[in-house]
C-alpha cells in the first residue's frame, strides 16, 4: 500500500518528528519511514518502504512478532510500549534500546499504524552513570557514619560493664538511651550500605549448605529481649528440614528485618510467630504477627525502598522504608521468593520461600515460646 493524494505535508510532518517514525499498513509492510529512520537507525526510507516491520525487530524477538502484532491490529489503540525490555535493530546489526508509541490512523486505504521509535541508548548511560555516583556517595556517607558509630557504641559498652560504684542509676540510664541510639544508627548505616551494593550487583552473596532451623533459633534467641521490651510473645515452630543453599549471615540479615518489622508495627500484647516448614520441595521461613496489617495498595508497594506506609508516617513509626527491599533483594540473589499476606487490623504473614540443597526433606516438628527465660 501507498500513501495516496497530496501527501505532501504529511511527509514533511513525518520527517520533522524528533523521534525516528514509522508508518505501517494492515500487512505489517512499511509505507512510510522518516528521515530519523537514517540518523539514528541506519535505515533509510528507500531501503525500508515496501518491506515487512519485521527487518527492524531483532533476529531473536522476530518469531514471536506477528502474534504481537495481530493482537494490536485486532484491538488498535494508541499505545506506549515500555513496560518491558524492547529493542530495536540498527542497520549494522546491533540492537538498541528503544521506547515505542503506536499510534492507529483510520484512512481511506484502511488502517495504518504510526509507531514512534526512541533510543533509550543515552538516557540509560546517564541513568547508570547516575546509580553509580549515588552508590558512590551513599557508600562513602556511610563509611564515614559507621566510623564514630563504631567509637560511640564501644564506649557505651565499656560504660555500661562499670560497677555500680563507678556509674550511678541516673548515669546508667542515659547510657543506655545513648547505646540504643546509637545501635539504631549503625543498623541503619549498614541497611544503606547493604542497598548501595545490592542495587550496584556488588554484594557477595556465598551461598553454601546451611541449616535454616539453627538460623532461626539463633535469631530468635537473639530477639527474646527486644519481642519482651515490646510486651510481645514471640512464638517458634519449626520442621526438621533438609539443608538450604544460602548464605547466613543475608539470610540473618532478612530474618531480623522481617522480625524488626513485624515488633514495629504489633502493639504490646500481641505475638509474632517463626516457622520454618517444608512446602513441596522447598523450605519456606514465615514470620506472622497480629500487627496492624497492610491494605491491597500497602502489599504492592512494601518492597519498594524508600516506601512507608501512610500509618507509619502517621504514628510516626521509626524506620526509613530500607528493611523489607533489602529483604527483598536478599531473597532474589538466592533465587528464592517472597510472598506477603495481610488483612488490615488483623496481621501479616512474611513467607520465604528457598531452594533445598537436595531435593528431600523430612517433617519432624517442635514449638517452643521464645519469651525472656527461653533457654
Amino acid at each position: 500500500m501507498a500513501i495516496a493524494g497530496d501527501d505532501s505535508l504529511f511527509r514533511k510532518l513525518i520527517d520533522a518528528a524528533p523521534d525516528p517514525t514509522v508508518i505501517v499498513d494492515g500487512d505489517a509492510q512499511i509505507v512510510l519511514a522518516n528521515r530519523q529512520m537514517l540518523n539514528v537507525f541506519g535505515w533509510s526510507g528507500e531501503e525500508l518502504i515496501g518491506g515487512p516491520i519485521e527487518v527492524l525487530v531483532p533476529e531473536r524477538f522476530r518469531p514471536e512478532h506477528p502474534s504481537l502484532r495481530g493482537g494490536f491490529m485486532r484491538r488498535p489503540s494508541v499505545r506506549p510500549i515500555g513496560a518491558v525490555e524492547v529493542f530495536a535493530l540498527h542497520r549494522d546489526g546491533r540492537e538498541i534500546p528503544v521506547e515505542i508509541s503506536l499510534s492507529p490512523l483510520e484512512t481511506d486505504q484502511g488502517l495504518l499504524v504510526s509507531a514512534a521509535i526512541r533510543d533509550l541508548t543515552e538516557r540509560r548511560r546517564m541513568q547508570a552513570e547516575a546509580d553509580r555516583m549515588r552508590d558512590e556517595l551513599i557508600a562513602t556517607v556511610s563509611h564515614e557514619l559507621r566510623t564514630p558509630l563504631t567509637s560511640i557504641v564501644g564506649y557505651t559498652e565499656l560504660l555500661a560493664d562499670l560497677g555500680p560504684d563507678e556509674l550511678g542509676p541516673t548515669a546508667r540510664s542515659l547510657v543506655g538511651v545513648i547505646e540504643r541510639n546509637a545501635a539504631r544508627e549503625m543498623r541503619l548505616v549498614d541497611d544503606l550500605l547493604t542497598m548501595a551494593f545490592l542495587d550496584g550487583g556488588r554484594l557477595h552473596i556465598a551461598r553454601e549448605p546451611m541449616d535454616l532451623v539453627a538460623l532461626v533459633n539463633r535469631v530468635v534467641t537473639d530477639q527474646r529481649t527486644a519481642a519482651a521490651e515490646a510486651g510481645l510473645r514471640l512464638l517458634v515452630e519449626v520442621e526438621d528440614v533438609r539443608p538450604v543453599l544460602g548464605d547466613f549471615y543475608r539470610l540473618v540479615q532478612v530474618l531480623e528485618n522481617l522480625l524488626t518489622n513485624a515488633f514495629k508495627f504489633t502493639s504490646s500484647g500481641g505475638e509474632v510467630r517463626v516457622r520454618v516448614v517444608d512446602d513441596g520441595g522447598l523450605a519456606v521461613l514465615e514470620v506472622t504477627d497480629t500487627g496492624v496489617g497492610l491494605r491491597e495498595d500497602e502489599r504492592a508497594q512494601i518492597f519498594e525502598r524508600l516506601y512507608r506506609t501512610p500509618s507509619a508516617v502517621a504514628a510516626h513509626t521509626q524506620g526509613a522504608g530500607l528493611g523489607l527491599s533489602i529483604v527483598s533483594k536478599i531473597v532474589d540473589a538466592h533465587a528464592g521468593e517472597i510472598q506477603v499476606d495481610s488483612e488490615l487490623g488483623v496481621g501479616t504473614t512474611f513467607r520465604v520461600v528457598l531452594p533445598y540443597l537436595d531435593r528431600s526433606s523430612s517433617g519432624r516438628t517442635s514449638m517452643t515460646e521464645a519469651g525472656p527465660s527461653a533457654p
